[in-house]
């Protein structure tokens, strides 16, 4: 394989599959399409990383069997090559509210129980900063401080928009104090970023879990609660994943697991609201569909709304929709 050749010909290739953090290009390999993933220069992080994916889909390779083979790694250039998974989206054959494919919940756990089962040992080390094992309130604290920081950026023009929107100056201030009364549990692997987009139904109903470079080490019960969060299940898909994963986590990873669930559902809820307050902001200010603007609007709303029973009491009242479209407006223009 001459995978110089494949970067290029992914470069040159126009049409990419979806990504946020990389373009990811089919191309005809030797014999067979392989999948170029090359790093998006321009994308600004908005979630918590660990580890290289390369090392990491190398270190999971023999324990977790629905995860895409890395073909090759290259650093100057920055890309990846990884097998192919043909096969549509579980986002491309059921958007959010219809009932999925029999095949989905039985794989989620099964990714679960075999996340679960990946050794500390197996997988690359981990920074001096990290977390020790089992201190879950240090991980929540790491969490709470992306979100943090997110709030920050782009100094005062965006904390207009931050403002016009209601957001609170530092939204994770309740989570920081609820965040001590976690559970502490032993750390494992995360995917960290499990949804339907990322969800290759293949041959023989076989589901390949896609987008690895969001892992991590740490609280099980957050890996479940990112998943709930962006998932959009019927609430009977709902308890079925949920039964799933106490059927495939051991004893002492659902040491109090119910209660820290809602916390980290809590946690998805706020940084959901700030992270697209910018991303949806952008959406609306570039539409020229007055629909599509309010449209955008309701869902930025909704966003924020699910937020704030979690923030500090006395928070400014949730914006209207042409409050948000005009917020939206002043700090793009």
């Amino acid at each position: 394989m001459d995978a110089l050749a494949l970067y290029e010909q992914a470069r040159a290739q126009g049409t990419t599959l979806a990504g946020h953090y990389n373009r990811n290009v089919r191309v005809q390999g030797d014999g067979s399409p392989v999948l170029v993933r090359i790093r998006a220069a321009a994308s600004e992080n908005m979630d918590l990383t660990l580890w290289p994916e390369a090392e990491l889909l190398e270190a999971v390779n023999p324990y977790v069997a629905s995860a895409p083979r890395l073909l090759h790694a290259g650093t100057g250039p920055d890309f990846q090559i990884h097998e192919f998974v043909s096969g549509p989206t579980v986002e491309e054959l059921v958007p959010e509210g219809g009932p999925l494919p029999p095949a989905v919940l039985p794989a989620v756990e099964g990714l679960f129980g075999d996340l679960l089962r990946v050794p500390a040992a197996a997988l690359p080390s981990l920074p001096a900063h990290w977390p020790r094992d089992g201190d879950t309130a240090g991980f929540a604290e790491l969490l709470l401080g992306l979100v943090r920081e997110i709030r920050q950026r782009g100094g005062g023009r965006s904390a207009r928009l931050y403002e016009a929107l209601g957001i609170p100056g530092d939204p994770c201030a309740v989570l920081h104090h609820r965040a001590g009364n976690l559970s502490r549990r032993p750390f494992r692997l995360l995917h960290a970023d499990i949804h339907r987009k990322n969800m290759i139904l293949g041959d023989a109903g076989r589901i390949a879990f896609l987008d690895w470079e969001l892992a991590l080490w740490g609280d099980p019960v957050y890996d479940l609660a990112d998943h709930l969060h962006k998932m959009s299940y019927t609430p009977a898909e709902r308890s079925g994943v949920m039964e799933g994963w106490q059927r495939a986590a051991p004893e002492a990873c659902r040491s109090g697991w119910q209660a820290d669930l809602d916390y980290y559902l809590a946690y998805e809820a706020v940084k959901s609201a700030v992270v697209d307050a910018v991303r949806w902001g952008r959406r609306i200010a570039a539409s020229p569909e007055p629909e599509v603007r309010r449209s955008l609007a309701g869902e930025l709303a909704d966003k924020i709304t699910a937020a704030r029973p979690h923030w500090e009491p006395g928070t400014a009242r949730p914006p209207g929709l042409r409050e948000i479209e005009a917020a939206a407006e002043r700090w793009a223009g």
